[in-house]
C-alpha cells in the first residue's frame, strides 16, 4: 500500500543482550511503521511504547551506514557500520551519555536488517547485542 508519506509495514524486531557471564536477555517488539524513500536513501519508522511512553523510532537503511534514531522517552543514536567502531549516543530523563557502537556484523537486505555489535561507554563494555528487525508491507 503507497501513500504520500510512504509504504505501510509491519515491523518486528528482536533483540538479544549477552552481559558478562549472565544468560541472555531478550526483547521483541511488533508494530506498524512506514517505509520511506526520501533523498535517495530509505528510512524505517515505527512507534514503540516504553512504560507507558512513545518512542519514536526511525532507521537509516544503509547496507554500509545503518543509523537507529530513537526519540521520545528515550533518545539514542547508535550508528551501525562493519568492522568500525562509531560515537552513539544514550539519554532518559537527564542522564545522557556517549556510547561506543562496535559493529562486528551488518546484513541489510529487502525486509531484513541484522546487527551483530557490542555497546561500550568510557572503556567499560556494556554487553554483546545482536538485533534483527524485519518488515513486510501491508497488501490492502
Amino acid at each position: 500500500m503507497e501513500t504520500e508519506n510512504g509504504r505501510h509495514v509491519n515491523v518486528k524486531l528482536h533483540s538479544t543482550i549477552k552481559h558478562d557471564e549472565s544468560s541472555a536477555d531478550t526483547h521483541e517488539l511488533t508494530a506498524k511503521g512506514k517505509l520511506i524513500e526520501k533523498g535517495g536513501k530509505t528510512y524505517l519508522r515505527f512507534e514503540e511504547s516504553q512504560d507507558g511512553q512513545k518512542v519514536h523510532t526511525t532507521v537509516k537503511l544503509d547496507e554500509e551506514d545503518t543509523i537507529i534514531m530513537r526519540s521520545g522517552a528515550v533518545n539514542m543514536r547508535l550508528p551501525f557500520t562493519a568492522g568500525s567502531t562509531r560515537l552513539g549516543s544514550y539519554g532518559a530523563g537527564p542522564a545522557s551519555f556517549n556510547l561506543f557502537v562496535k559493529t562486528e556484523r551488518l546484513q541489510v537486505q529487502e525486509g531484513s536488517i541484522f546487527a551483530h555489535y557490542t555497546l561500550h561507554a568510557d572503556d567499560t563494555l556494556l554487553g554483546t547485542h545482536e538485533l534483527t528487525i524485519t518488515y513486510t508491507e501491508v497488501q490492502s
